[in-house]
């Protein structure tokens, strides 16, 4: 997964900054923000970074500090460099997300924005966002969606991605070349997919409540303007869960 991550860099770095991936501008970053709600004089951890354009934009929404956090150094080499990063409010960590370089109860939210699925204790990262986060925080997870997606499952029709009940319930690898706006990433990237029921309960095991579920979609008015959607979002592609420190 990290070395294929390493090797894809540029390729994303080019997809976000030229704003040519269709799902994030139009779908998931708009749902994101909107559940973001005002985050004025916030501290918050930006779990799985990237580049940095997200950790940017909570800044221009006036968060008081913002720490991204990224295993990939291309990425966090990137997020530092860019020449909007105000590095006097925020703080770019190469260091994986389940061993945060941050105190405890030091961050009023954390978001983990499509975070791929960890491979090694995959549940460690929700304690490790529990001990940053302090007992007024919260925690937002953007991701494929755990019930559905499987390689080209955007595109596939419906018996192409159907899943066995093995696959669902077992532990799914997805390897797969992304094609962004007609640009294919050099490697395959590759995930780990976790059912519903396993993926709620490393949430639930490490201290948290789920307070709000959405399934970002297109809208009918986007679909009925633009028929692209009919063909590349066939079915429910990701989740956004909000969460909350259990009292």
């Amino acid at each position: 997964m990290s070395s294929a991550y390493a090797r894809n860099a540029q390729f994303w770095i080019d997809i976000v900054r030229g704003e040519l991936d269709e799902y994030q501008i139009r779908v998931t970053d708009p749902a994101l923000l909107d559940i973001v709600g005002d985050c004025t004089g916030l501290e918050i951890l930006d779990a799985g970074c990237g580049e940095g354009y997200l950790t940017r934009e909570l800044v221009k929404r006036n968060a008081a500090f913002v720490h991204g956090v990224d295993s990939c150094a291309e990425f966090i080499e990137a997020a530092r460099t860019h020449p909007d990063a105000r590095l006097d409010v925020t703080a770019f960590h190469y260091a994986d997300v389940a061993a945060l370089p941050l105190a405890d109860n030091s961050v009023d939210l954390v978001i983990a924005n499509r975070l791929p699925n960890g491979i090694s204790q995959p549940g460690k990262r929700f304690h490790e966002f529990a001990r940053v986060l302090r007992p007024t925080g919260r925690l937002i997870l953007l991701g494929m969606h755990p019930c559905f997606y499987a390689a080209r499952a955007e595109r596939d029709g419906d018996d192409a991605a159907a899943l066995s009940m093995d696959a669902y319930f077992g532990v799914r690898t997805v390897e797969q070349k992304f094609d962004v706006a007609g640009r294919v990433s050099p490697v395959a990237s590759v995930q780990q997919f976790y059912s519903l029921e396993a993926y709620i309960r490393m949430i639930t095991e490490a201290g948290f409540v789920i307070t709000d579920l959405r399934e970002p979609h297109p809208t009918a008015q986007q679909r009925t303007e633009d028929p692209w959607w009919n063909e590349n979002f066939r079915r429910p592609l990701f989740m956004l869960l909000d969460c909350a420190p259990r009292a």
